[in-house]
């Protein structure tokens, strides 16, 4: 059996791997691989990158917004804040609270003999020992807080987690950037912008067309050290503006619309669904949403995509709700099969150098999930790739990708060359987690190997 984590129990791996598949190449990369105008190490659908590391001009910036205080205990306190970050759970909904509630103070009158006692009684006996079932309450509803970020603790965020929150920005923006080669935005509007970590990617790679930056966030203290990592480094600092509100009307839009781990901060679903909504009327092309690849952060992004894809069976003269589709990771607008299956996180992985200050480098990975809408119809004619969305597992004579598909699936292929035909197979054998393979899967009705 394979590890914990790949599968989650044998019943689920007969799952994967009961239906009889075959695949087609894509015509145009098929022809485009026996010609030779490319390799199978480098087809259209890989999306490999180097560890990500902050550019040298932004880790200046970074030593500029320290000034005076002492690297090791900022470093320190950075490290205590990502782990902390890691493990965070957004607030409970008011019906679980009192579901919970419920069963404690059920098991707290299991202690004594209630038998003779009228329901007023019973009530004014739980009235009495209120302080003593909200103590027990708290063990098991998580105590979920707004996180203040003042000056010391902006700059724990940006040495705790700028490699990691650029490393993943990176990768997303690079896959938009590649797939969307038409796409030169104008303007960006940044929600829980922090301490800057989307303007540097946008910036990486539309620098050339992007002019206005917009960025949300509730703290002056993060707008502060973002002002000072950046300086004048993207030109006219007229075209970044800072506010700590999102704008009451949606009358001014943006090219791409970005909230990058920021939905744990709002206080509640319906909170952070009025946000969603927000954003993605600010958006006139694609809306990016990124939480940590965490249990809790694939949830947020789950219900931030439920909503939104929610919104295309209403039925709405506004058209902000026109047609729209999902970009990645999901390669169809359906429900999310990984959620349905087996309810693990659809997560996908950002390999990142650390930051060089005051420590050696080191090369690591970061966890994330992600989702990203593009206004407009799913372009006609051409069916996505399926993405793949567990390691690969490469063996001598085969390769096992684990994929989501077109129609909503997730499928498991054993690939060989016998089987496959030499060039998906070869394909197949040098993607990766997170790559998509330049090919269809169908019903199939071969004999099992």
């Amino acid at each position: 059996m394979m590890s914990r984590g790949i599968f989650i129990s044998k019943n689920l791996q007969r799952r994967w791997a009961s239906t009889k598949l075959m695949v087609e190449m894509d015509p145009v990369v098929d022809k485009q691989l026996e010609t030779a105008e490319f390799n199978p190490k480098k087809h259209p659908g890989i999306l490999k990158l180097q560890f990500v590391q902050v550019p040298e001009w932004i880790q200046n910036g970074m030593v500029k917004a320290i000034g005076d205080g002492s690297m090791k205990s900022l470093r320190q306190g950075g490290e205590k804040l990502a782990a902390y970050l890691n493990q965070r759970h957004p607030p409970p909904n008011a019906a679980e609270v009192n579901r919970k509630l419920s069963k404690v103070k059920q098991k707290f009158l299991e202690k004594f003999d209630t038998s003779e006692m009228s329901e007023e009684q019973i009530a004014e006996f739980l009235k009495k020992n209120s302080i003593n079932i909200k103590m027990a309450l708290k063990q098991h509803v998580y105590p979920w807080h707004a996180i203040e970020y003042d000056a010391t603790r902006s700059l724990h965020y940006m040495l705790g987690r700028a490699a990691q929150d650029f490393a993943v920005l990176y990768r997303i923006f690079n896959e938009i950037a590649t797939t969307d080669r038409d796409f030169k935005p104008e303007s960006l509007f940044d929600f829980g912008s922090g301490i800057g970590t989307v303007v540097w990617a946008a910036h990486n790679f539309w620098n050339k067309s992007l002019n206005e930056y917009y960025c949300v966030d509730p703290s002056n203290d993060m707008h502060t050290v973002a002002e000072s990592i950046i300086g004048n480094q993207l030109g006219s600092p007229k075209n970044v503006y800072y506010r700590q509100h999102l704008p009451a009307a949606a009358r001014y839009t943006s090219n791409i619309v970005v909230s990058a781990f920021s939905l744990f901060e709002l206080p509640s679903a319906e909170a952070r669904l009025e946000v969603i909504l927000k954003l993605w009327l600010k958006s006139d092309n694609y809306l990016v949403i990124v939480e940590q690849g965490t249990n809790a952060g694939f949830k947020l992004v789950t219900e931030a995509r439920d909503f939104i894809l929610d919104l295309s069976n209403k039925p709405s003269e506004n058209d902000d709700l026109r047609p729209f589709h999902i970009v990645a990771p999901c390669p169809h607008d359906l429900i999310c099969p990984r959620y349905v299956l087996d309810r693990t996180p659809c997560n996908f992985v950002a390999p990142y150098t650390t930051l060089k200050l005051g420590q050696h480098v080191t090369n690591k990975q970061e966890r994330y999930s992600y989702v990203v809408f593009k206004k407009g119809e799913r372009p006609e004619g051409v069916e996505p790739w399926p993405r793949i969305v567990r390691p690969t597992l490469v063996r001598s004579k085969h390769t096992i990708c684990r994929m989501c598909t077109g129609d909503g699936k997730l499928e498991e292929i054993v690939f060989t060359a016998a089987k496959h035909g030499k060039l998906a197979y070869r394909c197949a054998r040098y993607s990766n987690w997170g790559d998509r393979l330049p090919l269809q899967i169908r019903q199939g009705t071969e004999d099992p190997e």
